[in-house]
């Protein structure tokens, strides 16, 4: 399949799967009682509302990329640090729903019709693999990603305000990962591979 073709069906599904993640950790946040991203206007799939411009440069070019991420106010949770992991792991765990959702529209495709043509086969993969990709890659604990949240929570004698000062450097830990990658195929052991364990499992 052609550059042009795959892209055809990524864009579309990196769109629809990175707004469900933010929609997801806005209606999560929401639920616990903080009313910002409903107040920006978050609280939707529509991908116009969630795009990010880099992000989708990147999609464009390297097939992966990221949405703007939702504003969320720890300072409406009750408690702030449970509550922030809570939300934090609504998003990845929307990707690995969703991932799951589309191996099952497949397994069931495969009742009625027969054979499924390829074209469609490579869609469902590739949709699962791409929330596969998105649920783990989140999952890694250093800010900005969510893992960051879930880890600050798990950690003794951590607090709100340290787990801010720490996110304020976020980039420059995505920036770490990446030179970490240069050397060490980081991203091919804890991303891809977890993915296409999880997607031989689901097919």
């Amino acid at each position: 399949m052609g550059y042009l073709s795959e892209l055809v069906i990524i864009i579309p599904v990196l769109l629809f799967s990175l707004s469900v993640h933010e929609f997801c950790h806005g209606y999560v946040a929401w639920k616990l009682g903080d009313p910002t991203a409903k107040r920006a206007g978050r609280l939707t799939l529509n991908p116009i509302a969630h795009l990010d411009l880099f992000g989708v440069l990147f999609a464009i070019f390297f097939k992966f990329g990221w949405a703007k991420p939702v504003p969320i106010n720890p300072l409406y949770f009750r408690n702030p640090l449970r509550d922030l992991a809570i939300s934090a792991s609504a998003g990845p765990l929307s990707n690995l729903g969703l991932s799951i959702a589309f191996a099952i529209v497949y397994k069931l495709l495969g009742v009625v019709i027969q054979p499924i043509p390829q074209f469609i086969t490579y869609f469902f993969l590739t949709s699962s693999f791409i929330n596969s990709a998105l649920f783990f890659f989140n999952l890694i604990p250093v800010p900005p990603l969510d893992g960051s949240r879930i880890l600050f929570y798990l950690l003794p004698n951590m607090t709100l305000e340290k787990s801010i000062r720490y996110e304020i450097y976020g980039m420059f830990g995505i920036l770490l990962l990446v030179t970490i990658n240069l050397v060490i195929p980081i991203f091919n052991l804890i991303v891809a591979k977890p993915s296409y364990f999880l997607i031989s499992i689901l097919y």
